[in-house]
């Protein structure tokens, strides 16, 4: 069955960011991620394009951005950086799913975060800024980021409570 055109861009909005999540579990790099995730997705437009079925969709894609992202990391510029990435344990397909689901609530917990808040909140987390440095590049005292950090924090840690409660409660 070839996807219409609405319903594949239904498909890239629900599952482009657990893709992405999925990816980072494989590279280091954000931009790297969503490289892959990108490719997978004109490759499965492509084929669509082309009438050929693709039955499962989600998990079509799921194994493209599997399969993309271990040939990224085996690619010779990426040889010696091998060594410094962790390990990928083996997940079941069903397994590996749930859990970018999971990580995808928490990132829609992250986008609810005040902009502020939010921007702080990935400069320390996503780019391992520290406070001082996070303080120096928005012109902020290190007090306000510290305040702005445990306040986004205390907000995750009840999303994750309710995430937690929804898949195991």
């Amino acid at each position: 069955m070839t996807l219409t055109s609405r319903e594949f861009e239904s498909l890239f909005k629900g599952l482009y960011r657990p893709l992405c999540l999925f990816a980072l579990r494989f590279v280091e790099r954000t931009d790297d991620a969503e490289d892959i995730v990108q490719q997978a997705f004109a490759d499965a437009w492509d084929k669509n394009q082309r009438g050929e079925a693709i039955d499962c969709a989600k998990a079509y894609l799921y194994q493209a951005v599997r399969n993309r992202s271990i040939s990224w990391v085996t690619r010779p510029v990426y040889e010696e950086a091998t060594e410094r990435l962790p390990d990928v344990e083996d997940l079941s397909e069903e397994e590996a799913i749930a859990r970018a689901e999971r990580d995808a609530r928490l990132w829609e917990a992250i986008d609810r975060l005040p902009p502020e808040r939010k921007k702080i909140f990935l400069l320390a987390k996503r780019d391992g800024l520290k406070y001082q440095e996070i303080a120096d590049e928005l012109r902020l005292s290190v007090k306000t980021v510290e305040n702005q950090m445990g306040k986004a924090l205390k907000a995750l840690r009840e999303m994750a409570t309710r995430i937690y409660l929804f898949f195991f409660g």
